[in-house]
């Protein structure tokens, strides 16, 4: 029975610190997202006429503070504003360069309501 109970809190121990491990990379993927958000912005340039609402999830991976792997993705069929607006956002992730203070694989949202508050600052 000792053995059990051993094995039994050994297990547990290895998976709190394994959601541990993931909580972190989350959070560090949410801070780097952030940072690449925020230094995008200082770089974007959207086509005019801008729909009232619009929505794209970016994946991207630094490595040695460039943008190594880069996903513009859309969460709806995209309109022809949003695909105009596509590699734009690539681009102005791409002018920012270097992100020096990540790296990794981080994911950000563009939206219009994250854009106007980001322009905002």
């Amino acid at each position: 029975m000792h053995f059990l109970t051993k094995t039994f809190l050994y297990c547990a121990l290895i998976a709190s610190v394994a959601l541990a491990m993931k909580v972190t990379s989350a959070a560090a993927s949410e801070d780097g997202g952030n940072i690449v958000f925020n230094q995008m912005l200082r770089c974007l340039k959207l086509p005019a006429d801008a729909p009232s609402a619009y929505n794209f999830l970016i994946v991207a991976v630094i490595k040695d503070g460039s943008a190594d792997f880069l996903s513009v993705n859309f969460r709806t069929p995209p309109s022809e504003w949003e695909k105009t607006a596509a590699p734009l956002i690539a681009d102005a992730i791409t002018q920012c360069e270097p992100y020096n203070s990540i790296s990794g694989r981080t994911e950000f949202a563009v939206t219009r309501e994250l854009v106007e508050a980001g322009s905002k600052n």
